[in-house]
């Protein structure tokens, strides 16, 4: 493998770990197109109709079917949805690509639409974890749990060049472009915070890369856990967890350990309410 290839290899490991007309309530397990206006979303709901709703978001290009393996189990104890961002799986294209800020609109704009109604508790995987932070930042009212699932950190970028020059080459640099993707600039913290039930899920298993890439994936592991750290110090509840058995893929390869997290972090949410 040349140089380039490795190169490629290891962002592509980087930016992976980084980087939602209907009135009623749908009954369970039955899928549905949301008119959120100017077009529709797909979205599929099951389980018990009941508070609060687990909504499923799906990490970089992934659809609603990337959670196949944690929407049944999950809908065993509580209401959960999943649904298709604007261009992925069902749903068709919004006419441009969505910065992650437009993805939050679409998705509180389907919640309103399809009836279903707050209190939600968001679980979130890969580049998920930026559009879940900013729901809860901007409808801080509906959302009472979280659980963030190997989780991008919007100081990612920069954090890794710092740990590797140029190992996100080919990521937009300019604050706007950082911005559309819900990530920093260079030197800016995350000033997020919370104080709801948080728990957040990590990797076990690193990244298969070359031996001539090792040492830059080793870098890359220690600064991933770094913001994994980070992310559960963000709530006063916060709480990492390790999936031992898995990559990068923690909902195909280990659902049985975001399941126990939802079922926690509801547990704990509940317990607030009362």
């Amino acid at each position: 493998m040349s140089r380039t290839d490795c190169w490629i290899a290891l962002s592509s490991l980087l930016l992976g770990a980084a980087l939602l007309t209907v009135g009623a309530q749908p009954a369970a397990g039955q899928p549905l197109m949301v008119d959120i206006g100017s077009r529709k979303l797909y979205a599929s709901c099951s389980g018990p109709l009941h508070s609060p709703v687990v909504i499923l978001e799906a990490g970089s290009e992934a659809a609603s079917e990337s959670w196949s393996r944690v929407q049944p189990q999950i809908a065993m104890f509580y209401r959960v949805c999943s649904y298709d961002r604007a261009g992925l799986g069902k749903s068709p294209s919004a006419g441009h690509e969505e910065s992650v800020s437009e993805n939050v609109a679409d998705l509180h704009s389907l919640l309103q639409s399809a009836n279903i109604k707050a209190p939600y508790v968001l679980v979130a995987h890969s580049s998920g974890g930026l559009r879940a932070r900013q729901f809860q930042s901007r409808f801080p009212a509906e959302v009472i749990g979280m659980v963030l699932v190997d989780s991008a950190h919007e100081e990612q970028i920069w954090r890794f060049n710092d740990a590797i020059p140029g190992a996100t080459r080919g990521i937009p640099g300019d604050r706007d472009g950082l911005a559309r993707m819900g990530l920093l600039p260079p030197r800016e913290i995350l000033q997020w915070h919370v104080t709801i039930p948080l728990i957040v899920i990590e990797h076990g298993k690193p990244g298969q890369l070359p031996p001539e890439a090792q040492a830059q994936a080793e870098l890359a592991e220690k600064t991933m856990h770094a913001l994994q750290v980070d992310l559960a110090s963000r709530s006063s509840r916060g709480e990492l967890r390790k999936a031992d058995q898995s990559g990068h893929d923690i909902p195909n390869e280990q659902p049985d350990a975001i399941v126990r997290a939802v079922r926690d972090v509801v547990a704990r949410a509940l317990s607030d309410a009362k």
